[in-house]
């Protein structure tokens, strides 16, 4: 969850805490240059209490808690000038327009996934799917759809990869699989239950776990290794169609696949190629800008 959701939910705070927030919600640029013992004068109380407070929102100190929260009124000032992502288009709008709007949205979102890559991460990912034997892929949201995707393209360079639409069943694989296999969780909120159960079970296994997840602190976190961001600025239940979370997972799955591709590139595209010969041998066309450089 994002720091500023944390401040503004204001959930389990006392009288002050609540005063706490509002000020940093308020002055959420300006504290780069103040300390504790600053605020806690402007405020009337005491630094140790402000630092008490940061703690109790999952940070060390008030220094930890101010690095972190400017990194994120950073990021979330960057991108999406123009599109609401929760709501991209209006009521009053023509189809040309939507159409335009979902284009300059698309390339939003994608540009907010790349700004949220980090190079060590990915790299991290991209080695623990090379070396597994067997890549399980779960999610309880739509996006297990969109992971087929992935697992069509994977199985075709010869990557053993399982989609799982129920959570038993992928509980009962962390349970019991092969120790050369990596999970692959995809969760936006990153707090469901059923998920976490399957991840604190790999974790008594140690066996590896990439999440794919918001920016910001939730429960996923302590358990996966490494993580990768989405898309983080569309609202949980108030938006028009999840269009942030389900183009940034395609996104970041393709570029997982793309990478794994490139580490022995000859050897898996003759894979390919071969695979799709052997089972679409009647597939032809008449369109010149589809045909095969051989036919």
């Amino acid at each position: 969850m994002l720091i500023e959701e944390i401040l503004k939910s204001k959930k389990g705070f006392s009288p002050l805490e609540v005063t706490l927030a509002d000020y940093f919600l308020e002055h959420s640029l300006d504290i780069e240059k103040q300390s504790a013992r600053f605020i806690a004068k402007k405020l009337f109380t005491v630094p140790s209490t402000i630092v008490r407070f940061t703690q109790k929102i999952g940070y060390q100190g008030y220094n930890e808690f101010r690095e972190a929260y400017l990194k994120e009124q950073e990021y979330l000032s960057s991108h999406f000038e123009h599109i609401d992502p929760n709501f991209p288009f209006d009521d009053q709008d023509k189809n040309i327009v939507i159409a335009n709007k979902m284009g300059t949205l698309y390339h939003e979102i994608i540009e907010d996934v790349l700004t949220l890559l980090d190079h060590d991460q990915l790299q991290a990912a991209i080695t623990l799917l090379k070396n597994a034997d067997f890549i399980y892929v779960f999610s309880l949201g739509v996006q297990l759809d969109i992971a087929q995707t992935f697992k069509d393209k994977m199985l075709k360079i010869g990557k053993n990869v399982m989609t799982e639409e129920k959570a038993d069943e992928m509980f009962y694989r962390s349970k019991y699989c092969n120790e050369k296999s990596v999970f692959l969780l995809i969760s936006y909120s990153g707090e469901t239950e059923t998920l976490l159960r399957i991840a604190k079970q790999l974790k008594i296994r140690h066996i590896p776990l990439l999440a794919i997840t918001t920016y910001g602190e939730n429960s996923l976190f302590q358990y996966a290794d490494p993580i990768l961001y989405v898309s983080s600025r569309e609202k949980l239940i108030e938006n028009l169609g999840s269009f942030s979370m389900n183009l940034s997972v395609l996104f970041l799955l393709d570029i997982l696949y793309a990478n794994l591709f490139n580490e022995d590139r000859q050897n898996h595209y003759d894979k390919r190629v071969d695979a799709s010969k052997s089972f679409e041998q009647y597939r032809t066309t008449y369109n010149s800008l589809l045909k095969d450089r051989k036919e």
